[in-house]
Formats: C-alpha cells, sequence, structure tokens
C-alpha cells in the first residue's frame, strides 16, 4: 500500500504526533520536548516556495526535501497506524511492515476484505489516502517483488517503470568516495534482493 501523505498532513495533527513520539521514546536525548516542538511548529508555519513568478505558503504537510520531513511523516504515520490500522483490522494483519508511507502487508482475509479495509481507511476524517496492490501472487513494496511460493516468500529486484534507471555522473561534484561507493551499493542491492 502506498499513502500519499508528506504534502497533507495536518500541522496541529503533526505536531502532536511528534509530540507523542518523544515523549514516549526511551532513546530521545536532544533539546527539550517543546523547543523542539516550537522549533517544528516555526518550520511548518513558514515554508514558503516559488512556483514560475509566485510565491505560495504551504498550510499542510510539510515539503519533501526538508531534512525533517521523513522523521516528521514518520511520526505522524506512526500514531495513524496504531489508532487506525493496527487496532482495528489486527485480527487480519499476519505481518505488517512500513517504511515511512509505504506499506507492506499479509492478509489473512480475502482480497475483497483487503480491498474493504483501504475503502474503510480512505474514508476516515483524515486527509492520508491510500493506494493499494492487492494480489494473492505477487506485490511490489519499495525495490521488491514478494510473491508467495510453495512454503515461504520469493523476492527478486523491482523496478519501477517510471524509473529512468540512471545513477550519479561520474564527472559530478560529488566526492570521489560517493561516486566509488555506487558500483559495490548496486550491486550488494541485487545480491540482498535475490
Amino acid at each position: 500500500m502506498d499513502v500519499s501523505l508528506y504534502t497533507v498532513i495536518p500541522h496541529d495533527a503533526g505536531v502532536e504526533a511528534m509530540r507523542q513520539v518523544l515523549t514516549q521514546s526511551t532513546t530521545y536525548h536532544g533539546p527539550p520536548i517543546e523547543y523542539t516542538l516550537e522549533l517544528l511548529t516555526l518550520t511548518l508555519q513558514n515554508n514558503y516556495f516559488r512556483f514560475e513568478d509566485s510565491w505560495y505558503l504551504q498550510v499542510a504537510g510539510t515539503s519533501m526535501g526538508a531534512s525533517m520531513a521523513p522523521m516528521y511523516a514518520d511520526a505522524y504515520m506512526y500514531i495513524y497506524e496504531k489508532e487506525h490500522i493496527l487496532e482495528k483490522y489486527q485480527r487480519n494483519i499476519l505481518a505488517y511492515y512500513r517504511f515511512i508511507d509505504d506499506l507492506f502487508i499479509i492478509w489473512s482475509g480475502t482480497c475483497e476484505s483487503a480491498h474493504e479495509m483501504v475503502r474503510e481507511l480512505n474514508l476516515l476524517s483524515t486527509p492520508v489516502r491510500f493506494t493499494a496492490d492487492i494480489s494473492t501472487e505477487k506485490v511490489h513494496y519499495l525495490d521488491l517483488e514478494i510473491s508467495l511460493g510453495a512454503t515461504n516468500l520469493q523476492y527478486s529486484l523491482y523496478t519501477k517503470p517510471t524509473d529512468r534507471n540512471t545513477l550519479l555522473h561520474y564527472q559530478s561534484a560529488h566526492p570521489r568516495a560517493l561516486k566509488n561507493s555506487l558500483p559495490k551499493a548496486q550491486f550488494l542491492r541485487v545480491i540482498r534482493n535475490n
């Protein structure tokens, strides 16, 4: 399942999600939580961007390129999934994995009941909307194609149809160590996912 997330998170709900996550955290040792939340609010309320010749203020969500955006979106989804997914549908969820706004669920019910879950989630009063690739044969999750084997799950590398298969040009101004690591990283990606 995929979530339309970054640009739709209501600021108040997002800040409250961060408050809950930071308060519950046993590993957070940063600045005082109220200070962190004040900085987050300041960032969200002053997120201006330019398109063509006009300036806009983003009144919901966060820009996808902001350094705080993945953690902010992750905190919001963590609270969302606890309140709306895991509790209500736990009897049908055999496995649940999420990477920010991409979900992989192994569902014990029928395909129709999985579609019904997606419909119900999309009818909630939150701005979060899901799209789902529901199948009893194979699904795509991140860069994997996952299929059901005779006794286990089978994995293979998946490339989206829109992927342009482009990597960083070697003559770019990036550090040499980064450029040299790309072939090894791609090789390891293929090995791990096959």
